[in-house]
């Protein structure tokens, strides 16, 4: 009786220690897929009065009943032989005039070798005197980096990089863009899109978790652009395969409460407790009495799907349907890959008449998988997946590898190597 209590007692404090929260710290200025994708532009206008057309969605002309804005004091233009303007998008500073954005003011605008000084309204009062410095862009340098804070958070920031246009290239799409910027600006006088800047807003917060059985990339991204990342039902959080690249479209809403965010990885359910608003790191827990759905049903089909090979060489899962397959997914930075490589081959040369062995490499590059098959004289098929196959088999964390049984139905999961190799022992022996 005494064993038994000692056992339930483990057993207890085990399931306590694996439902306690976890705070994920986390990096800010992180990248997502569209950081270096990004196309927007930040128009220049030429400034030629106190009284400035409010801000309209770039290239649409403004509501002529909007009432205009007038700058109260301007900064000190010393060294400046012309002078523009532009909105940055940012509701950190919101007020009962302005929502949404800030005015800032570019002096020697025009491209030079002189430096150009950017004025940004950071307060949002149209007082460019109170705002700090201007930010400073030698004619070496092709970008600057803009830091915002929340006014009624100032622990905050929120940053967003302007890069020049560059000279030369796409001069036919830059010459559509001066004219639609000059047919729809209103009464701003649109310069030139050589006078532009390219934006990159960095609005984004990860780092990578491991534990002894899971691990992935984290992230949250501030999608009301006010430097914060716990508004609910506005900033949006990211679950993704460990090291790899953050994919926008995976985003998915925060929400607190009774109906707080969940998300399934690895056959495991977790929620979202906290995220800190400054986004220094997020709190999250593993939900171990929930059932998970992201995963395919042992005696159903597999997906379709069709691959090729390092050698470029195409085929599909539907050529192997009167035969049963392994499909293991891996790449070389998994753990014990020298242990897994060893099964494989096993596998596949004492049982390759009843079973297919396929390794769905994915995050190699097809070079190095040549190499590696013809250095190593790897006997079973390397094919190179993709994010869409990974997310049609609910790869979420490598190695995993599947027993696909004849016309393609599932017949084991989570199957090792070594697991499916003393299986196939016992099976055909």
């Amino acid at each position: 009786m005494r064993k038994i209590n000692v056992i339930l007692c483990l057993l207890f404090s085990f399931v306590l220690k694996a439902q306690t929260p976890v705070r994920v710290s986390l990096n800010p200025d992180s990248e997502d897929d569209k950081v270096k994708k990004t196309q927007a532009i930040i128009p220049i206008y030429k400034y030629v009065s106190l009284a400035i057309e409010p801000y309209s969605s770039f290239g649409v002309e403004a509501d002529k009943n909007a009432k205009w804005l007038t700058i109260k004091k301007m900064p000190e233009m010393l060294d400046c032989i012309d002078t523009g303007y532009s909105f940055i998008y940012f509701s950190g500073a919101n007020n009962e005039v302005n929502s949404g954005y800030l005015l800032a003011i570019i002096g020697n605008y025009a491209r030079s070798r002189r430096t150009v000084k950017f004025f940004v309204d950071k307060n949002n009062n149209f007082d460019f005197t109170d705002d700090g410095m201007p930010y400073l862009m030698p004619f070496e340098n092709d970008s600057i980096m803009v830091n915002l804070v929340n006014l009624k958070v100032p622990e905050s920031n929120y940053s967003i990089k302007f890069t020049r246009i560059e000279f030369g290239k796409n001069l036919a799409y830059k010459d559509l863009l001066t004219q639609h910027y000059i047919k729809h600006s209103g009464k701003k006088i649109f310069t030139k899109m050589n006078n532009c800047y390219r934006e990159q807003r960095y609005n984004l917060c990860a780092n990578t978790y491991r534990s002894a059985t899971d691990s992935f990339t984290i992230a949250v991204k501030d999608m009301n652009v006010n430097a914060l990342y716990n508004d609910e039902g506005q900033d949006m959080i990211y679950i993704g395969p460990y090291k790899q690249p953050i994919i926008t479209e995976d985003l998915f809403e925060y929400k607190t409460g009774r109906k707080k965010t969940t998300f399934e990885w690895n056959e495991k359910n977790f929620s979202v407790n906290a995220i800190d608003p400054l986004g220094k790191w997020i709190e999250i827990e593993e939900l171990a009495d929930k059932k998970t759905d992201k995963k395919l049903r042992v005696g159903c089909k597999v997906p379709k799907i069709s691959f090729t090979t390092e050698m470029n060489i195409k085929y599909s899962l539907k050529q192997f349907k009167r035969k049963n397959i392994y499909l293991y997914f891996w790449n070389d930075d998994i753990p014990h890959l020298a242990e897994d490589t060893l099964y494989l081959r096993k596998l596949q040369n004492e049982f390759g008449s009843k079973i297919q062995v396929i390794g769905m490499n994915y995050g190699d590059e097809p070079k190095s998988m040549r190499f590696f098959q013809q250095y190593y004289n790897i006997p079973w098929i390397i094919g190179m997946s993709n994010r869409e196959i990974n997310k049609k088999f609910y790869v979420e964390n490598l190695p995993k590898g599947y027993w696909v049984g004849k016309r393609r139905k599932l017949k084991g999961r989570n199957y090792t190597p070594k697991m499916m190799y003393e299986k196939s022992i016992t099976k055909w022996n």
